[in-house]
């Protein structure tokens, strides 16, 4: 087996701060997630709380599991972020069917700060789509979905076939001809 390669430390700092995708959308993710806070603080809302609401209010009651996978949370967040809503009375947490399961829906209480912030929401979406421009929005918002399926895609992969390639381009390329890894490509 050849000798590995001593890293160059500095260069590999340097790329992940340049080039790193997971370090990049969360940075992006984090300043976002300060505007839409900021705006909603009045309210006693974060865009998390936000989310969850709009979640729970578009789909009527909700198991708790579901709402979860569906925001890509790890349910310990979802839960932090719940506590709040649901002893402000913005969510009632009931039994769902099974005794494990727990269903979220948007209580009376609910609705009405829904009808607060939403407002607030589209005036903070309009700045924001604005100062980006709707060109790059509609192109950042296009590959957003992209991107959380690419994610899953790779991280549903075996840890092995993974890191089987240094390349990443060729895990791309994987990825396009057969996106959920499901079965042989047809094309």
């Amino acid at each position: 087996m050849p000798p590995r390669r001593a890293l160059d430390v500095s260069t590999l700092c340097a790329a992940v701060v340049a080039e790193c995708a997971c370090e990049g959308l969360r940075r992006a993710a984090r300043a976002i997630s300060r505007l839409y806070g900021a705006a909603l603080a009045g309210l006693g809302l974060t865009s998390t709380q936000l989310a969850i609401l709009v979640a729970t209010r578009l789909r009527g009651s909700l198991p708790l599991s579901r709402l979860a996978d569906g925001l890509r949370l790890d349910r310990t967040s979802l839960y932090r972020a719940i506590r709040p809503l649901e002893r402000k009375g913005y969510l009632q947490i009931g039994a769902g069917r099974t005794q494990r399961e727990r269903v979220a829906t948007v209580t009376t209480k609910g609705e009405q700060v829904l009808r607060a912030a939403l407002p607030i929401w589209q005036d903070t979406q309009q700045q924001f789509v604005d100062a980006l421009g709707p060109r790059t929005w509609g192109a950042l918002s296009a590959a957003l979905p992209q991107v959380v399926a690419i994610a899953q895609a790779l991280e549903a992969r075996p840890a092995t076939r993974a890191r089987r390639s240094r390349r990443p381009a060729s895990g791309l390329r994987e990825y396009r001809r057969n996106p959920f890894g499901i079965g042989p490509h047809l094309s």
